[in-house]
Formats: C-alpha cells, structure tokens, sequence
C-alpha cells in the first residue's frame, strides 16, 4: 500500500501543478512503477471507471482551449455513444440565447455543463462550480467562478450508491482541504465576479442543489440575485432560466465501463436521447416582486418554483 499511497500523492501534485493533463501522465508513470498501484486501480475500475473518466477527461481543456467552449462542449459530447437534444419552450430559445440570464437547475452528471454550453450555443457562458473542476486546466478555469464546496464524504456519498460512494472518495483525496474563512471569502469574491458577467450581458450557469437530494438549495443562487438585483439597469433585462437533464448518473459510469456488462447496461439505460430541456425565462424583476432582496427567501421562491415545473 505504501506504492499506492506514493503514487495517489504524485497524483495530487500533478493535478496540483499542472491540470488533468499532467495528472494522466502521472497515472500512467504510476501504473508502470509497481505491481500494488496497477492491482488497486484495477480494482477500482471494476466498479468505478477511473481510467475511463481519466481519459474523456485529459482533453478538455485542450479542447475548450482550441475549439472554445461551445464546439469544445460538443466535441467531448461526440466522444460518448450516446446523443442528446435540446428543448427549448416555444418562441423564448432567442430570448434565452441572447438576454443576460442565470441558467439555474439540478447539477445531474459530470456532463451537465457540457450539456449546458453545447445546448445553449453561447461564447459568453461562464460557470459558477466547485473550486476542483478548475484543475482540468487554465482554459476551464477561465470559464468558470471557482466556489469551495464541502466535499461528500465516503458515507454521505453512500446514500447514491457505490459509484458514487467511489467517486466522493477519489475527489476527497485530490482535492486540497481550505479554511472555512479563506473558502467564504473566495466563494464571496466569485459571486461578485458572476454578478458582473451577468450584469455585462453574460450567461451564467449554476447548480445550487446540494449534495443530499432531500437538503435546501444552498442559498448562494440568492446572494447571485440581491447582488444582480442592486443594478437597476440590470434588473430589467436579466432573467433566470431554469433547465432540467434527464440522463441517469450512474449509467455515464456504465458506458465508460470497460466491463462489457457494463457498458451493454449503459448502452441500454441511454437507449433515448440525453434531454435537455429548459424551462420558461423569469424576469429578474419578478423574483425581486415576490421576495423581496433576501437571499433565504430567494433561493426558497426558486426551488419552490424549479419542483413545482416537476424538475
């Protein structure tokens, strides 16, 4: 265990250092160095798809950083045998491809802001999302507002499976714990960043569910809305659009098997189009109407609002 526990360390500093990128090289430095590292990935990657994840994953920032982030979006979709579609609600797709708008919903899979940019067809989408996603490297990064998130721990994540269980383990151990002051005040930075792209003309994405299904909406989607509401110019023209993916979580993680059970059980589970479906846009102002600047009450309204569409 000693080799395995040096090479997942090697992990973390590349990852560290150098994004995904560098991470993968170090991966496959590891799986030449010792017979203990190769056994344990390959018991990992019989019931979580590691080295397949590892794979899809290693390109795109490279990707987004020579397609951008609409054709980058679309070519690491194109990677996947399954297909997916956009839905958007009748004679509002231009009002929602072109106004300023949050596009807020359920955070399904590993590939929802994919899913997002490449249904979306906007340059300017930016993201708010886990302060980790931008170690895939600096071409990510500078699409995304960084927020520290407690990070599931192995019996939390139990609660969804093992895949899932397998997958919280592996992000606690390459990600780099912060303090709760220094992790608020960057998180308060990042809203403040996203608030003005939003304000500048922007789309936004951000996905304020928590980790256990049954727990509120963390309250950071109102923090984004007092601080958009405080522009008045802002206020009139800005809109929140709600979206839904329908695509099963751990069937990503079955057509990335290479257990050919596995992947034949994915193949089955995406049988239909990956939807994408987006709800109809709410005035800014609306919300504002309605709740008034709490934050609390905001992100009540909105989840109230994204359950009652059957999101």
């Amino acid at each position: 265990m000693t080799s395995v526990r040096r090479v997942v360390a090697e992990l973390k500093a590349a990852l560290d250092a150098g994004g995904i990128e560098t991470m993968a090289e170090a991966h496959s430095a590891g799986m030449k160095s010792g017979l203990s590292y190769r056994l344990f990935c390959g018991l990992i990657n019989l019931a979580y798809p590691a080295t397949s994840l590892l794979d899809v994953m290693k390109d795109v920032d490279r990707r987004i950083g020579e397609l951008g982030v609409i054709d980058g979006s679309k070519a690491v979709l194109s990677t996947l045998p399954t297909s997916w579609r956009p839905e958007f609600p009748e004679s509002q797709e231009r009002v929602i491809k072109t106004r300023p708008v949050v596009v807020f919903g359920r955070h399904g899979s590993i590939l929802t802001p994919f899913l997002i940019a490449a249904s979306l067809d906007r340059p300017d989408l930016k993201m708010l999302a886990a302060s980790y996603v931008g170690k895939l490297g600096p071409n990510v990064a500078r699409c995304m507002y960084p927020v520290h998130l407690p990070i599931p721990t192995f019996r939390r994540a139990a609660r969804k499976g093992i895949l899932l269980r397998i997958g919280a383990w592996l992000t606690a151990r390459l990600n780099a714990p912060v303090e709760k002051d220094v992790a608020r005040e960057q998180n308060r930075a990042s809203l403040i960043r996203a608030a003005e792209h939003v304000q500048s003309g922007g789309a936004l994405l951000i996905a304020p569910n928590a980790h256990n299904p049954k727990a509120k909406w963390r309250t950071g989607i109102g923090l984004l809305v007092t601080r958009l509401a405080e522009n008045d110019a802002a206020t009139g023209d800005t809109c929140l659009v709600p979206y839904r993916i329908w695509a099963s979580i751990p069937g990503i993680f079955h057509l990335l098997s290479r257990n050919p059970l596995m992947r034949a059980l994915g193949r089955w589970e995406y049988r239909r189009p990956i939807r994408v479906v987006f709800g109809e846009p709410i005035p800014l102002s609306e919300v504002i109407e309605r709740t008034g600047l709490d934050p609390a009450a905001i992100t009540e309204y909105l989840e109230a609002h994204y359950r009652g569409l059957g999101f």
